[in-house]
């Protein structure tokens, strides 16, 4: 290896370590600040050391915060929005995968098209909406604009799973006297598996860490862990609980943080899976 490629490759480890500690510092400071009974008051130094260390805040979360209340909210509604994702979603970009290619692209480009808009513009109308229905507030509401933001990137990623398995096989099939339904369970599901694992990952996450369509639409009964946590905000005279708000907001990532660990082969199958036309 010559004197540039060794200053070239100790450039990019130096650039990668650089990424990595401006990328852990605000998790680890997080967790820092909920050991520390006065998390405000302390510099990072201070709280990296926990000179002032406690579990209080934890405590505080789960009882002050009911914070078992809101994980229930939280676990029902984001396993909820996969299981009824993947129903809906699954069939929908299997059946765009079989139609004429212009039509495809219309039609995936329109259900696209509903991501582009910024989730804030969408939830007065849904507010509007759930109301005359009778949905204001409860999980159901919640649920309904969890799906609304869900499908369409559902439906436009498996699209591209379900374009990757060869049409040979299809035809194969058929002529094997397959119908359909037989086609569609038997054969082109199970070699798209990859994409529904990745698929069903991803919505868990963006469901349980999504806070605007909680914010408005989520009434008391169904507010999840995301909204929850602003009842340590507290206003001008009580001040906020800087160290409870950190232990609460620990608690809601290291499940997610947890999560992503341990399904990160699934994701990175899954998404190499569908960037690769077979």
């Amino acid at each position: 290896m010559s004197p540039r490629q060794r200053w070239l490759t100790a450039g990019e480890y130096a650039l990668l370590t650089l990424w990595l500690v401006i990328s852990l510092l605000p998790p680890v400071l997080l967790a820092a600040a909920a050991l520390n009974r006065t998390a405000i008051f302390r510099q990072p130094l201070d709280l990296l050391l926990l000179r002032d260390f406690t579990l209080e805040n934890f405590v505080d979360a789960f009882r002050a915060g009911n914070f078992l209340f809101f994980l229930s909210n939280s676990l029902l509604i984001a396993s909820a929005a996969v299981v009824i994702t993947l129903v809906i979603c699954v069939p929908m970009a299997y059946g765009l995968t079989r139609i004429g290619d212009r039509a495809r692209a219309t039609i995936s480009f329109g259900v696209l098209a509903m991501r582009f808009l910024p989730y804030v513009v969408l939830a007065l109308p849904m507010f509007l909406l759930f109301v005359n229905l009778g949905l204001s507030g409860s999980r159901i509401g919640l649920l309904l604009a969890h799906l609304a933001i869900h499908i369409p990137f559902a439906v436009w990623l498996m699209v591209g799973f379900f374009a990757t398995v060869p049409k040979e096989i299809d035809e194969a099939a058929i002529m094997d006297g397959c119908g359909p339904w037989r086609l569609f369970w038997s054969i082109s599901l199970p070699m798209v598996r990859p994409g529904l694992n990745a698929l069903a990952i991803l919505v868990f996450i963006i469901s349980w860490n999504e806070y605007l369509f909680a914010l408005f639409l989520a009434g008391s009964d169904a507010q999840p862990l995301t909204v929850g946590i602003t009842r340590f905000m507290g206003g001008v005279e009580a001040g906020a609980q800087y160290g409870v708000i950190a232990a609460y907001a620990t608690l809601v990532v290291a499940p997610v943080i947890l999560f992503a660990l341990v399904a990160n082969r699934y994701i990175v199958s899954g998404m190499t899976a569908g960037a690769v036309k077979g």
